[in-house]
């Protein structure tokens, strides 16, 4: 293959800054990012390893596919000045959902009865590639998440020119990839 050959089917490429993030925080009602929300500075498109299970045959080793797994999944946001730290502030409440500090139980709208329906408290996310047109490109819907981790936000007197930001990790039971309705990507 010469240089002519790959431009030809190049096509230009993905671009990683060209993405948006979209979902609830808890029941705090409060979208995180959005079409107009430009508060997530950084985050990957999720992966998914499906297992191997290594079953010995004859002096080799037959690999069969296991189960599959997903990996926890980061977001970077940058703290807010529209309401100083609302977001971070709503993150850590929704995290405090799960489980009080002060008591070790689950907090204020948790429902852990057996039998209830826990997603009351996980909610869908979506992280979409953009285009070069703004369009969607492929979109992965994470499905019942809910945050496991969020993360300190860093003070130094040294930092000039940047802005305060903060990450969360967040758990969730699978995604899928491209949602659609009606054969149409869907638009978070």
């Amino acid at each position: 293959m010469n240089v002519d050959k790959f431009k030809a089917n190049f096509d230009g490429g993905s671009r990683p800054n060209r993405y948006q993030v979209s979902g609830q925080i808890g029941s705090f009602g409060t979208v995180a990012a959005g079409t107009n929300g430009l508060l997530c500075r950084a985050t990957s498109m999720p992966s998914a390893t499906v297992g191997i299970m290594r079953v010995p045959f004859r002096g080799r080793v037959v690999k069969i596919p296991g189960d599959r797994t997903y990996e926890e999944w980061t977001c970077t946001f940058y703290d807010s000045m529209k309401d100083p730290h609302e977001l971070h502030d709503k993150f850590w409440a929704w995290n405090n959902v799960f489980n009080v500090h002060e008591t070790n139980v689950p907090g204020p709208g948790y429902d852990a009865t057996p039998g209830v329906d826990l997603n009351g408290e996980m909610e869908d996310w979506h992280v979409s590639q953009l285009g070069m047109d703004g369009g969607y490109i492929r979109t992965i819907k994470l499905v019942n998440c809910w945050p496991t981790l969020v993360s300190e936000i860093a003070l130094t007197y040294d930092a000039a020119d940047t802005i305060a930001e903060f990450t969360v990790t967040f758990a969730y039971d699978y995604l899928e990839l491209n949602p659609t309705t009606g054969g149409q990507l869907q638009a978070p």
